[in-house]
């Protein structure tokens, strides 16, 4: 793991490891993935983190667990497509992708930041908006939301540059989350345009994911409105 930013938690990090070797086909359908006592001892964590990191790739169907005998990566179907949702991935794994944090601040939630968390209007969120931009320029402007929690620390460089789901785990304490997310078209708004360098009403998609806890009470709602231009939505299949 090393390399990856250290401000995401160490599940994270060990599962997206895991996840890109699977991915990449260093590990194939139907390899044992090691005992978790040494994946601790490759990784440096302990344990409770290993099997927090191969809980979260079990859910997300890469691996399967065999009681008594251990771990093995899942043989999907080619039908299945994912579309990994990061900056990264978005904007293009072979570019330069930077993130500017424009603002955070804890606004009283409108009617559609409300309905989207399920909280009362007026009530207390946290607001992140942020400028995603690669070699060409702007690339998108991105807004994150999250219920305010009395006491809880604001770290600004983990809101800005992790993973949404990432952000909500961390913040809230919490294990694993479940995400889904909506794409449609749309049109660059006043507020985005002169930060996009394109003109109000410029065609442009829009991607909102809406997190939530496994029990489905949302806990974080982003909306991303991108240059459809600069913009790159890659889904693949994994296959055997």
């Amino acid at each position: 793991m090393e390399g990856r930013n250290e401000y995401l938690p160490a599940y994270y990090r060990l599962a997206e490891d895991i996840r890109e070797k699977i991915e990449s086909g260093e590990l194939k359908p139907g390899d044992a993935i090691p005992p978790a006592n040494r994946l601790a001892e490759v990784y440096g964590v302990s344990l409770m983190t290993v099997r927090q990191g191969l809980t979260i790739l079990v859910r997300m169907g890469y691996l399967k667990s065999v009681q008594g005998k251990g771990t093995f990566v899942t043989a999907p179907s080619a039908g299945t497509l994912i579309l990994p949702f990061s900056d990264k991935h978005l904007l293009g794994q072979d570019k330069e992708v930077k993130v500017k944090l424009l603002n955070l601040e804890i606004p009283a939630a409108d009617e559609i930041v409300a309905d989207r968390l399920a909280i009362k209007k007026g009530t207390k969120v946290i607001k992140v908006k942020r400028l995603l931009y690669a070699d060409e320029g702007p690339v998108a402007v991105d807004f994150r939301f999250l219920p305010y929690i009395k006491g809880m620390p604001l770290l600004e460089k983990e809101i800005a540059y992790a993973a949404f789901p990432e952000v909500i785990a961390q913040y809230r304490e919490i294990f694993l989350v479940q995400s889904s997310l909506e794409i449609y078209a749309c049109t660059i708004r006043c507020e985005e345009a002169e930060l996009l360098e394109v003109e109000e009403g410029h065609p442009a998609l829009c991607l909102e994911q809406l997190i939530r806890l496994k029990d489905g009470r949302p806990v974080g709602w982003s909306r991303m409105m991108a240059r459809g231009d600069r913009l790159t939505l890659k889904a693949t299949s994994r296959t055997g």
